[in-house]
Parts: C-alpha cells; structure tokens; sequence
C-alpha cells in the first residue's frame, strides 16, 4: 500500500476512530469481569469493519 492509498483509507476510515478507541477501553476496563468472548466483541466488529473497507479499497496484499 503506498502513501496515497494509506491516506484515502484513514480518511475513508476516520469515522470509525472514536469507536475504535471506545471498544478498546471496554476491552481493558471490563478485563476481569466479563468472559472475553463478550469483552473483544466491539474490538472483532472494528476489525471486521476494517478489514472490509480495506477489501473494498482494492488494496489487498500484492505479494501473496
């Protein structure tokens, strides 16, 4: 991926970071109290996502 296509995927992205950041202090603030199944839930929907919007930028990996 070079740097043209890394910015287009931030921007494309930037809508996501707030929930991004929020999914990742559920995961450390609930550690301990839930089963982690149900604690990474928003961590595995972020990622998810992510992966999907990545796959549609058409920047998949061109060395496999």
């Amino acid at each position: 991926m070079n740097s043209a296509e890394q910015r287009e995927f931030l921007k494309a992205t930037a809508w996501l970071r707030p929930f991004t950041r929020w999914a990742a202090a559920f995961s450390f603030k609930t550690e301990g109290l839930l089963p982690a199944a149900i604690r990474n839930l928003p961590l595995k929907l972020v990622k998810m996502i992510l992966a999907r919007q990545h796959k549609s930028a058409g920047s998949g990996c061109k060395s496999c």
